[in-house]
Order: structure tokens, then C-alpha cells, then sequence
């Protein structure tokens, strides 16, 4: 016959903002750091491929820069996002999409900003060379040639606008399904349980049937 004794007070790995709801800290840390380490190195190989080439000297050292600060950001859009889904009694797999969606998020963003900052240092770069290398086409009119008589934004530009823009595309659609298989790799790890800890301090504990 089994006996009942008393639920003992939960231990509260993290209280997370205002519902102090209890977060597994492992988790938060391990999916904060992997992530934090593989945004990074895709905002770092886009730069590589097609960013400024001031920016392209040292990637290793870029990399590492760029994962350290990444780290605590991703560790608040984490947390943020089990908080909320907590709060709300989400499933498992619920869990996953919306931590993958929010850290995609934030990969997408860093990477948005590398590439507006590469192609600010390039149309630099492109606006000096023009000053030195300077085509006008006429036409059988005498005038110039329309199609680079665009103001101050020459063709060069434009292309290379294109250009990034297409890498950013292509590196948020990397960021978005890497996030998704990373973030399920580590729930994996965990065993697939991502609220244990809610269970186990709403849970109360019973004594073995004595044999």
C-alpha cells in the first residue's frame, strides 16, 4: 500500500520574467552557444563570398567576434520565446518551430546588417574608382548614353546591390533551416523534453510501495 507525503518546494532552475516560470537552463545555454556559433559562421561565409574585401582579411577572428556577441542575444530570444511558449502550455514540437523561428530571426537580422554594412564600405569604394576611371558613351546625338546617366548611382552599384541582396536571400533561407535542424538536434539531446521542469515542480512525489 502506498503512502503520500508532501510535495516538497520545487527547485527553480530560472524565473523567467514576470510569470517566474522555470526554464531548463541547460538547454537555453546549449542552444544559445550552438547557434550563437554556426549564425555566425553563415553571416561570416556570406561576407567572405561576396562582402567588402576590408572585411574579408581575418574570417577566423570575424567568426569568433562575432559568435561571442551573438551569444547573449541568442540566450534572450531563447529564453523569451520558452517563456512565452511555457506560458501557454505548448507541445513539444510547437516549442521547436518557435525557438527555431525566433533565433532565425535573429540570424537573419545579423546577417541583414553585415551585408547593408559591406555594401556601404563597397559603393565607397565603387564612388572612388569612378573618380579615377571615368567611360562616357555618346550616342549618335552627342549626348550621353542614358543607361549610365543614373545620378550618383552608377551601374557598378546597382549590380553590386543585386548581388548582396541575392547572398542575403540565400543565407536567410540557410540561417532559417539550419536554426530548425539545430535547435531539434539539441531538444534530441535532451531526450525530446524541453518541460521537464514544469512537470516536475507541479508534480507531486510519492513514496514506493514498500514490498
Amino acid at each position: 500500500m502506498s503512502t503520500s507525503v508532501p510535495a516538497s518546494p520545487p527547485t527553480v532552475r530560472f524565473a523567467a520574467l514576470r510569470g517566474r516560470v522555470p526554464l531548463p537552463w541547460g538547454f537555453v545555454a546549449g542552444v544559445a552557444v550552438t547557434l550563437a556559433l554556426a549564425n555566425a559562421f553563415v553571416v561570416v561565409a556570406v561576407q567572405g563570398a561576396i562582402g567588402a574585401i576590408e572585411r574579408a582579411q581575418s574570417p577566423f577572428t570575424s567568426w569568433l567576434r562575432l559568435s561571442a556577441i551573438l551569444v547573449p542575444v541568442f540566450a534572450l530570444a531563447v529564453t523569451l520565446a520558452l517563456a512565452r511558449a511555457d506560458r501557454r502550455g505548448r507541445r513539444t514540437a510547437t516549442i521547436v518551430l518557435l525557438v527555431a523561428a525566433v533565433s532565425a530571426a535573429v540570424g537573419i537580422v545579423a546577417l541583414i546588417i553585415s551585408t547593408a554594412y559591406d555594401y556601404h564600405l563597397q559603393s565607397q569604394l565603387l564612388t572612388k574608382s569612378s573618380s579615377l576611371h571615368t567611360t562616357h558613351l555618346i550616342g549618335a546625338s552627342g549626348a550621353t548614353n542614358s543607361a549610365y546617366d543614373d545620378g550618383a548611382w552608377s551601374p557598378e552599384q546597382r549590380d553590386t546591390l543585386l548581388t548582396d541582396v541575392k547572398g542575403a536571400g540565400l543565407g536567410s533561407v540557410v540561417l532559417l533551416a539550419g536554426n530548425l535542424f539545430l535547435v531539434a538536434w539539441v531538444t534530441a539531446l535532451r531526450g525530446g523534453q524541453l518541460d521537464a521542469l514544469r512537470r516536475r515542480a507541479g508534480r507531486p512525489r510519492s513514496a514506493a510501495a514498500p514490498r
